[in-house]
């Protein structure tokens, strides 16, 4: 008998159907050891942490630790990240007294195929990335447990705290809060006219901005009686190449915003979708495909749409803090699993995107005309008005995964012909504050700032939600007052914390550590003091 150990239950149950007879699938659920929940847990001077056993964790491992004396092989095939290798480090640790065969193995979609591959190639657990993991952890409980306290005495309240991305996170939500509320509105006029050409309606605007209605009134009398000269036509074909392939934030910003649900929301749901076989690992940041399975994809959309559907597999510029061995998110097979609910809802926008990432460019027909009024026998040269028309062509990508497009109308026109306006008309427009962040919006700027990474971004706002700092109103996340007043104590005070290139430098320093560059307790001691040393 040979025991493979994973973290999850679900996960256990599809690798145990793989697996079949001769082996015992368990899992750890989650986490085995951890920093204590009562104490720092950190010897200050030597950054030595002490890890004990998560609440509940020794009896569960004890009938772990029973198999493995029995078995004749142990497999630790813990997610490929960095807190699944905190994992199979201790669970290592804890039956390497066995002195039985064991082997780490890694593998990135749940399919027979890959868990029979990853046991014929046992590896040895990555100290690195373990490394990583204990810098990360220690880090932020210094962060939160030194810093925190001088938070509860300036705002009397224990339930708050400093954190070394739930901050920034903060910050960014504050701040854009405080340009909503100093906007002031303005409004604003152009004069567009409006033309009719062999039953087309489209119009052309002048790109000239009135402060004033009454300023615009005397070119209105001009224009209104005027007929305009196609001064300049032309057309050009364009092509959209299709979206990237998912990673963990656009995955996560796109579903929030077409599914309504929120960020921790879907990433349960494409863990419970990986863990069950069906999409390969949702915690990367690697747009990379195996080219096998583009092709397998490939030939799915020749069959479906016809061969001008077929696009190419694509290589990406990608990070350089991109997990390498990493995929992208794609389903592990063609087709649609029996799946109900918002399961299938994300299975479905996964699989589509997947597809589009292969198929051809959509092709459009640009068309841009520039038209002069000519009044009192004259052109008006320092009048332009531009008429833009824009016309799908070819649907490619389109077909398989359809976007909002903005299309409009224009006739074929000459050069020197003559257009008598149907209607000439003042247009009102105001500037528009900027938005508040959704959930998916503030995950696309944290990645874009390199705060957080594709493990920590579901939890950023399940913190401040639960801290209290933010409240969702309508999809948007709106802070509290107690937010503005947490955000201004820690610029004062600790200003690295929320200094977004300082924590995007701790970010590349953790990446630094995982590829063995760096030793973890340097990091630390480094990040934390200069933290301090704002204090």
């Amino acid at each position: 008998m040979k025991l493979f150990i994973v973290e999850s239950p679900t996960k256990a149950k599809t690798i145990g159907k793989y697996l079949g007879k001769g082996w015992v699938v368990k899992a750890t659920l989650g986490h085995i050891k951890d920093l204590p929940v009562d104490s720092l847990g950190v010897e200050e001077e030597s950054l030595k942490p002490t890890f004990v056993w998560v609440k509940g964790k020794k009896k569960l491992f004890e009938q772990i630790r029973e198999i493995a004396q029995k078995a004749s092989a142990i497999y630790i095939g813990t997610d490929p990240d960095r807190e699944g290798e905190a994992i199979a480090y201790f669970v290592h640790r804890e039956l390497e007294k066995l002195k039985k065969p064991m082997g780490r193995v890694l593998f990135y979609e749940i399919t027979e195929e890959s868990i029979k591959r990853a046991v014929s190639e046992p590896v040895e657990i990555n100290i690195n990335l373990v490394r990583a993991q204990f810098a990360r952890r220690v880090l932020d409980r210094l962060i939160g447990y030194r810093l925190s306290p001088y938070l509860w005495q300036a705002l009397g309240k224990s339930k708050l705290s400093v954190g070394r991305v739930q901050s920034p996170a903060l910050r960014l939500i504050v701040e854009r809060e405080r340009e909503i509320r100093a906007f002031s509105k303005k409004e604003y006029y152009y004069i567009r006219v409006f033309f009719e050409k062999e039953g087309l309606e489209f119009s052309a605007l002048w790109d000239y901005r009135f402060e004033k209605p009454e300023n615009a009134r005397p070119y209105l009398e001009k224009l209104k009686d005027a007929f305009f000269e196609v001064s300049e036509y032309r057309e050009q074909e364009e092509s959209k190449e299709p979206p990237k392939p998912f990673v963990t934030s656009s995955l996560q910003s796109l579903a929030n915003h077409k599914l309504k649900i929120s960020v921790e929301q879907v990433q349960k749901l494409a863990q419970k979708l990986y863990e069950e076989g069906h999409i390969t690992y949702p915690r990367t940041d690697s747009h990379r495909m195996n080219a096998q399975k583009a092709v397998e994809f490939m030939r799915y959309i020749e069959r479906l749409y016809g061969k001008e559907y077929v696009g190419k597999l694509r290589s990406f510029k990608e990070k350089a803090t991109a997990q390498g061995a990493h995929e992208c998110i794609r389903p592990t097979q063609v087709g649609t699993p029996p799946l109900g609910g918002k399961e299938l809802e994300l299975y479905t926008l996964i699989f589509q995107r997947t597809l589009a990432s292969l198929a051809s460019p959509a092709v459009f027909l640009k068309k841009r005309a520039v038209l002069l009024p000519l009044y009192e026998k004259k052109k008006g040269e320092d009048m332009k008005f531009l008429a833009e028309g824009r016309e799908l062509l070819f649907d490619g990508y389109l077909k398989i995964y359809p976007e909002e497009l903005q299309l409009s109308p224009l006739p074929v026109l000459r050069e020197g012909e003559l257009l008598k306006p149907k209607k000439v008309s003042l247009e009102k427009r105001q500037t528009q504050p900027p938005p508040r962040y959704t959930e998916g919006t503030l995950v696309k700027k944290l990645e874009e700032l390199g705060i957080g990474r594709p493990s920590t971004y579901a939890t950023i706002v399940k913190t401040l939600k639960e801290r209290g700092y933010v409240l969702e109103e309508r999809g948007y996340l709106k802070p509290t007052e107690e937010a503005f007043c947490v955000v201004d104590f820690i610029k004062e005070k600790f200003p690295g914390v929320v200094d977004y290139r300082f924590t995007g430098q701790m970010e590349k320093s953790l990446d630094l550590v995982e590829e063995g560059k760096r030793e973890w307790k340097e990091v630390v001691r480094e990040f934390f003091s200069g933290l301090q040393a704002d204090g």
